[in-house]
């Protein structure tokens, strides 16, 4: 019976050798804990994945390191073997492939050295499928990834430390990556929000505040939607001034604010200009002084003021 074991592990590691040159090897090895040299398998199954990985044949290493994590999880080689997995997946520019990579030495081996290491360079994979989705560039990965498979990446990003600024980061990407999509305006505004809501002091949270407001402001368009959208933008960016008086996005929220009065100014003075063309006089006359209330000073107060006078002196 030992040489029986004795012949068939060596038969086994015949086999290891002869798939893994394959990119997706067909390793007829035991499963992990069944066999109480599977941690020396899977140590020689990891050397040999770096052989292959030093002398530059990577396809071949890619295997052996799927092969060592997959058929051994629980030994103390896997956590190694998946991080280089998804890092060479990642050079290959495989991006959704590295990502999930990634997500299984996270998920499963949150006690390693390699766990920080690994959300860092998740995280990096997800934001240039981010940016590649905004530019229009694919940058380093080779396919175009769809938006929706880009959200829950930065979805996965930002719910695997909820509470540290890679989680605003990401959520602040997706209202970007939305943004990018004319018909996804709603759902960019809808996740800008949440970057305020839920990351309050993140450095993210100023600029989301205004990408709100501005949204709402380009958003607008004539009648009753036109002025609910001007007074949403509006509140938004009193609201950031309030919030983050010292931020570059306040001073910018500040001159949004003025755009906004200025065009309530100027639909004002308009309806003057409608009822001082058809002579009613009274009707022309509330709107002037309703225009002056508004403004202390600039061309349209100056204007109706003007008006105001001939219609006085017209009487």
């Amino acid at each position: 019976m030992t040489g029986f074991r004795r012949s068939f592990h060596h038969a086994g590691w015949g086999v290891l050798l002869l798939a893994g040159c394959a990119t997706e090897p067909e390793l007829d090895l035991p499963v992990a804990g069944t066999l109480n040299n599977s941690e020396n398998i899977a140590k020689k199954t990891y050397q040999r994945a770096e052989s292959f990985d030093t002398a530059g044949r990577k396809k071949k290493a890619l295997g052996l390191y799927s092969a060592t994590a997959d058929r051994f999880p629980n030994a103390s080689f896997a956590p190694a073997a998946r991080f280089r997995q998804a890092q060479l997946l990642e050079e290959d520019g495989k991006a959704d492939e590295a990502f999930d990579a990634y997500q299984s030495l996270i998920t499963r081996y949150q006690g390693s050295a390699l766990y920080t290491k690994a959300r860092d360079n998740q995280s990096k994979v997800a934001h240039a499928a981010a940016e590649g989705q905004v530019t229009g560039k694919l940058l380093w990965f080779k396919p175009a990834l769809d938006i929706k498979k880009i959200v829950s990446m930065l979805e996965t990003v930002r719910d695997n430390a909820p509470r540290s600024p890679s989680a605003a980061k990401a959520q602040y990407a997706i209202g970007s990556v939305y943004e990018g999509k004319k018909s996804k305006l709603n759902e960019a505004v809808t996740a800008y929000q949440r970057v305020v809501d839920d990351y309050p002091r993140s450095s993210q949270a100023p600029s989301a505040q205004l990408k709100i407001g501005e949204l709402l402001l380009a958003g607008a368009s004539k009648g009753n939607r036109d002025n609910s959208n001007l007074d949403r933008a509006l509140h938004t960016f009193e609201d950031l001034r309030q919030a983050h008086p010292k931020s570059k996005s306040a001073a910018t929220a500040g001159n949004r604010i003025s755009e906004i009065r200025n065009r309530d100014i100027q639909r004002t003075f308009d309806i003057g200009e409608f009822y001082y063309k058809k002579g009613e006089v009274n009707s022309a006359t509330l709107y002037y002084k309703e225009v002056l209330r508004q403004s202390s000073q600039g061309e349209l107060h100056n204007r109706a003021k003007a008006r105001l006078q001939s219609l006085e002196g017209s009487e």
